[in-house]
């Protein structure tokens, strides 16, 4: 499976492929990056810096149903990161 976060501020993308699996779960893994989309129990589905610190994650209404579902969900998502946010629609880009 491989999707791509869209950033509705200019249309940038960053794409996502399947790479491994993580707490029981798929792992997705930034193609241009060390950035993850990884599930955490703690937290549910987020991205992941390589610092290892969650830096985006679906927006509310999302949120419930990002902790139990086996695929990040689609649709908004929210980054935070060195004092900025970001909105992204995450969108699959192929069939799971």
């Amino acid at each position: 499976m491989s999707f791509e976060f869209v950033r509705r501020l200019d249309g940038l993308v960053y794409r996502f492929r399947q790479d491994g699996e993580f707490n029981g779960r798929p792992s997705f893994k930034r193609v241009d990056l060390d950035v993850w989309c990884r599930w955490l129990p703690e937290r549910g589905w987020c991205t992941v810096g390589a610092d290892g610190i969650g830096n985006g994650w679906p927006l509310l209404g999302q949120a419930g149903q990002a902790g139990q579902e086996a695929f990040p969900p689609l649709g908004p998502w929210r980054s935070w990161k060195a004092g900025k946010s970001y909105l992204y629609d995450l969108r699959r880009t192929d069939a799971p």
